[in-house]
């Protein structure tokens, strides 16, 4: 309960998977936030427009000017960069401009040139908006409309872009745009329909300034795009949809639920003593290998808990024989009245069984430490050889590959070596073979003696903990369940072979 309470949050590993698909889901539609660098574009795309309009326009109105004046037609010269203009705008707060100013009444009468083509440029003018929507102004040195689309007949000399323009340059504004109908709401995301772009361009005539050309234009606006591409748009959703889905079914399918198989397996296991086992479906390669581990785990463990199930029912049998001698002798010896000799025979009876009693708890410590002890590494008979043969002289130990690196540590070798060699001498071994070999992957290690052997009917039952054929001489059964224990814990097999000469065991490291 109290480990429950002081649990740190951690997001389920659902909701960080409907995070990603919701994050994936939006992506499409925060991209709809960069509409406004869209809307900059089309802002330029218009004062491009109106430039190349200008251009055409005040071309025209030289050359009617020309005409109606009889003075030399423009010499417009050659083609250069330097004369070239091109796009500047961009709309944001600070440089999209108040409504343009109304007109005023006209400063005085335009000359006699202006006014003989001031029909013929009204008519290009009107014939150029039906096709482009832009607004047509011919202008006068003084400011005055002449001609046009609208407003003909008034001064326009206060705006600032045409002051600019009289005065010889070329200017471009965007303007907040005044509307007389009222837009629809969404219209007020888009900057671009909130504007107007002004462009005013000087006009000369024999290198002299005549006037200038001033055009206005709405630019198009994103929602004017996108409702011409709503069926596209509306495929682009369905499929965006559709992965998503898509998405989030793989990750359920493929890590969500089979690691929430997982957990309910690792949950049921060991209740009613169920084994461990993998669910059907298991996902990526990953999950199974996860999968994979858990199963071995669990059956480790569980034969750790067989194994001490059994060692404990073993222990207190065979400690249950000596304690029952001790006390037997520890009764008997509270008679006074006991002879020297049959004294001395219940002394050597505790002593026995105190002997036994220490040799067993002895080995139990071994055994419990056997995988602690065990270390990996390399190491080979002939480094270690020398030492065996010091330990137990009254064997003859020969050794065959003994320069083949077997994949246990030294120290570890020796414990196993020591146990299999007092065993084999206990039992009246005079020669023991130690022979390394490989095969294929696996590297072996073969130990044989020329002692009486195991029978067959005690072959099953000598890797049994605690079990023994020399009880009454001391032996506790423990030794060989110690070389199992540590030859596992290194990842290895320890096995009893047949054998027509003696006892042979083998080791096998994968």
């Amino acid at each position: 309960m109290h480990a429950g309470l002081n649990r740190k949050w951690r997001p389920r590993l659902w909701a960080v998977v409907l995070l990603v698909l919701a994050l994936v889901l939006c992506l499409p539609f925060a991209g709809l936030i960069l509409f406004r660098f869209y809307d900059s574009q089309l802002v330029q795309q218009t004062e491009e427009s109106l430039l190349t309009q200008a251009a055409v326009m005040s071309a025209a109105y030289a050359e009617l000017y020309a005409g109606a004046a009889k003075s030399t037609p423009p010499d417009w010269g050659p083609v250069t960069g330097e004369r070239a203009v091109f796009p500047s705008l961009s709309v944001n707060s600070a440089t999209v401009l108040p409504p343009r100013p109304d007109a005023k009444p006209l400063s005085g009468p335009a000359g006699v040139p202006h006014r003989k083509i001031a029909t013929r440029l009204t008519r290009i003018a009107n014939a150029a908006q039906i096709q482009t929507l832009a607004g047509y102004r011919f202008l006068d040195a003084r400011g005055n409309v002449f001609a046009g689309t609208a407003e003909t007949g008034t001064f326009l000399g206060h705006v600032t872009e045409i002051q600019s323009a009289l005065a010889g340059k070329t200017t471009s504004v965007a303007r907040t745009r005044v509307r007389e109908d009222t837009p629809p709401a969404l219209y007020t995301l888009s900057r671009g329909a909130r504007v107007r772009v002004f462009v005013a361009m000087p006009v000369f005539a024999d290198q002299t300034l005549i006037g200038a050309v001033y055009l206005s234009r709405t630019p198009n606006h994103i929602f004017r795009f996108l409702y011409g591409e709503r069926f596209n748009l509306a495929k682009a959703a369905a499929f965006v949809a559709l992965s998503t889905a898509l998405i989030g079914y793989v990750f359920w399918r493929f890590i969500t639920r089979p690691i929430r198989l997982l957990i309910q397996r690792s949950q049921m296991a060991g209740h009613g003593g169920q084994a461990w086992e993998p669910p059907d479906q298991l996902g990526t390669r990953e999950i199974e290998d996860l999968s994979h581990s858990f199963q071995s785990l669990t059956a480790r463990l569980q034969n750790k808990q067989d194994a001490l199930k059994t060692y404990t029912a073993h222990v207190t049998h065979e400690l249950k024989s000596p304690l029952t001698a001790l006390k037997g002798a520890a009764e008997l010896l509270r008679d006074g009245d006991l002879p020297p000799a049959q004294r001395q025979r219940l002394l050597d009876t505790i002593d026995k069984g105190g002997k036994r009693m220490e040799d067993l708890l002895a080995n139990m410590r071994a055994f419990s430490l056997a995988d602690q002890s065990a270390m990996t590494g390399t190491s080979c008979l002939d480094a270690i050889t020398p030492q065996m043969s010091q330990a137990f002289p009254a064997l003859a130990i020969k050794t065959e590959n003994g320069a083949l690196p077997l994949p246990v540590a030294a120290p570890t070798l020796q414990i196993i070596l020591t146990h299999l060699l007092e065993n084999a001498h206990q039992h009246g071994a005079q020669e023991v073979g130690l022979t390394a070999y490989q095969d294929g992957a696996a590297t072996c290690l073969r130990i044989a003696d020329d002692g009486p052997g195991i029978s067959a009917g005690n072959a099953d039952k000598i890797l049994q903990p605690f079990f023994t054929t020399r009880r009454d001489s001391g032996g506790t059964g423990m030794g060989l369940n110690i070389v199992k224990a540590t030859v596992e814990a290194i990842g290895g097999s320890f096995s009893l072979v047949a054998s027509s000469r003696g006892a042979c065991f083998l080791l096998t490291f994968s």
